[in-house]
């Protein structure tokens, strides 16, 4: 979108005036903030400068506390949105900053539901694996909240929540006069049958007007209200979680030479993997990560599987040994991207746990036969 409000006239210089100029810009506009925010091993306008994902353009303009993208996507199909070549373009402007103390940067733009998923998260998405995206669990979502209303002279209410399931079941509820975390303990919620997507919520009794959104992937939305609690309280939080999850699958590939592996486990309440025909739910699980391809080696009395991935060559070899835990075994070539990947697809698909940095251990599946 256009710099059409006050701050047209004023270079966005500095943090404080983008800030100030997204809070006129959704005040005029029938769009809000869309925001995704991500990790980087390095500094993104080196990996922007350097990368281009097929079908995307993109200018930089350093602000110096700030990137300013003009970002273009063009996507082939046909329809009455197609030229007469089959094209559309899908433009404009957006907004990178970093977190102080943290790896994570946010991305965002003043814009539609379309430029922001076709455009936006797709151009994050299809940089390389030194840019990644990671995930919250339901419990690091409801952590993020927790602080907000504990930061805050007033109280936050959920008019609008999104869980899923395992098996793919999606309920949408809407609330009229809900404190937020009544969201959190909805029976399917707190037996972990469903997890948490999505959250809509506002600030009421306060001198202070809000109103957004956030999900677990990292997405977030400030539709409406004071953008000091969206920018300098929501996402700074945000970009904390984010970061500390992304640690955990940094450099863990195995070293040349050696069995040995740093491994990932997901952890479970005791006693929450129940009977052998979890192995074969957790195979489906797995065979639900795109561009990827699963070899199963053991389905009965332990699941062992290994997970390729086609994105950028990440091999990693999964286990489940334990009514409490899932392991995974990074191989010689593991990205902290693709590793995330294939734990959020467990959260998604199997069950939802606690991800956590596990023991050095080799691929003998007598190592993950412990107690507990």
């Amino acid at each position: 979108m256009e710099d059409t409000n006050l701050y047209q006239f004023t270079d966005l210089d500095s943090l404080d005036t983008l800030f100030a100029w997204a809070n006129e810009a959704i005040e005029q506009e029938d769009n809000p903030v869309r925001s995704l925010t991500f990790i980087a091993e390095e500094k993104p306008k080196a990996v922007f400068a350097s990368n281009s994902p097929t079908g995307f353009s993109v200018d930089i303009d350093d602000r110096g506390e700030f990137l300013k993208l003009s970002l273009t996507r063009r996507i082939q199909g046909s329809g009455e949105d197609y030229n007469e070549d089959g094209y559309k373009f899908l433009s404009g402007t957006v907004y990178v900053f970093s977190h102080e103390d943290t790896d994570a940067y946010t991305a965002f733009a003043v814009s539609d539901r379309e430029f922001f998923n076709q455009a936006v998260r797709r151009y994050i998405q299809g940089l390389p694996p030194s840019v990644s995206t990671s995930f919250l669990s339901t419990d690091e979502l409801q952590q993020l909240l927790n602080k907000l209303s504990d930061d805050i002279n007033g109280n936050l209410y959920v008019t609008k929540g999104v869980t899923k399931s395992p098996v793919g079941d999606t309920e949408v509820k809407y609330f009229d006069n809900s404190r937020y975390f009544e969201l959190f303990n909805l029976e399917e919620v707190s037996q972990q049958n469903s997890y948490v997507d999505k959250i809509e919520f506002e600030l009421r009794q306060s001198r202070h007007k809000f109103s957004g959104q956030l999900s677990r992937k990292g997405a977030s939305r400030y539709v409406s209200g004071n953008q000091s609690i969206y920018f300098k309280k929501i996402l700074p939080s945000l970009a904390t979680l984010l970061s500390k999850k992304g640690e955990l699958f940094n450099d863990k590939a195995r070293e040349y030479g050696t069995r040995e592996a740093e491994t990932i486990e997901i952890t479970y309440e005791e006693g929450a993997i129940k009977g052998r025909e979890e192995n074969i739910r957790l195979i489906n699980a797995l065979e639900g990560l795109k561009r990827s391809s699963i070899t199963v080696y053991h389905k009965n009395p332990y699941m062992h599987a290994s997970i390729l991935d086609y994105e950028d060559g990440t091999n990693a070899d999964v286990f489940l040994t334990s009514d409490r835990r899932v392991s995974i075994v990074p191989g010689f070539n593991a990205s902290r991207k693709s590793l995330s990947r294939i734990c959020d697809r467990i959260n998604q698909g199997f069950l939802e746990g606690e991800v956590i940095e596990g023991q050095n251990r080799s691929k003998d599946p007598e190592e993950y036969f412990v107690k507990g």
